[in-house]
């Protein structure tokens, strides 16, 4: 595994490997796969990741599942936990797929979500995790 690159993957990031396979979410899930990086998610992003693809694409949730072969999946910390590891102006539903992270110890936390995430793209040094794009990650930690 390159550096210990520990990469939580969130819920956007699962859903997008499996509606589109060809795509950069997905190679996050063949370096997963092929132990370049080790990939961590929770529950939480699953659950959210299934509901979307059941609405938007019921057929890539096979996708999914064989994606989350490659995938640790560790549990959210209990809510005081969540409160005290996140930043409390981060969304709610965010808080603790970002908070299952931090205790993780993922080194990145990689989504697609720029409206609630983006800031903190741009100031790493307020938490314990880059937090990037798909292709952020790509193109500047380059696994």
């Amino acid at each position: 595994v390159v550096a210990d690159l520990r990469v939580f993957l969130d819920a956007n990031v699962l859903f997008t490997a499996a509606y589109s396979p060809d795509g950069l979410s997905a190679v996050l899930i063949e370096l997963g796969a092929a132990r370049r990086v080790t990939l961590l998610t929770s529950p939480l992003a699953i659950i959210e990741a299934e509901r979307n693809l059941e609405a938007k694409r019921p057929a890539a949730l096979s996708t999914l599942r064989r994606g989350l072969r490659a995938v640790r999946i560790v549990n959210e910390p209990p809510s005081a936990d969540v409160e005290q590891l996140t930043p409390p102006d981060l969304s709610s539903k965010d808080r603790p797929l970002l908070a299952a992270a931090i205790v993780a110890r993922a080194t990145h936390f990689i989504t697609g979500d720029l409206a609630d995430f983006g800031r903190w793209m741009h100031q790493p040094a307020r938490l314990p995790l880059r937090v990037m794009t798909p292709r952020q990650f790509l193109t500047e930690v380059r696994p």
